[in-house]
């Protein structure tokens, strides 16, 4: 990783941000440690991405080529999340139009960023972790 050095700004920002992280309780900090691994279908993953059913329906809402449909989950539990990945079983569309597909997203910061998978998809564990990828990458 290379930091480039603003003056002392960022030595500030960093002071900052250390006292920040370290004014969180003990149970903060192992929640926030097991939740990079959970594969829950609720809490944190990869950072501050949160794997709840809002989050990830949003998400899929701005996928490229559903832009401006009407998307939802297929049901309340159609997605999982894991290692800072996750998948999604959606609607997209209405009536006759309407069609169900699998959409792929990374964690990145506090967003979930919709993946193509045919790039993301090439073998278990590669970049989409092995506990959801049959889901994520072997359905429609």
């Amino acid at each position: 990783m290379t930091t480039t050095r603003i003056g002392g700004l960022a030595v500030a920002l960093l002071a900052a941000g250390a006292l920040v992280a370290g004014c969180g309780s003990s149970s903060d900090t192992a929640s926030d440690t097991t939740a990079k691994a959970d594969t829950a279908t609720t809490g944190k993953v990869g950072g501050t991405a949160t794997c709840d059913a809002a989050s990830i329906e949003k998400a899929a809402q701005n996928s490229p080529g559903l832009e401006g449909q009407k998307v939802t989950l297929e049901d309340s539990s159609s997605f999982k999340c894991a290692d800072g990945w996750a998948y999604a079983f959606i609607n997209a569309g209405t009536g006759d139009e309407a069609v169900t597909a699998t959409v792929v997203f990374e964690a990145e910061g506090q967003f979930w960023i919709p993946k193509d998978r045919s790039t993301v998809c090439k073998a278990p564990g590669d970049q989409v972790p092995a506990a959801i990828y049959q889901p994520a990458c072997e359905t429609n």
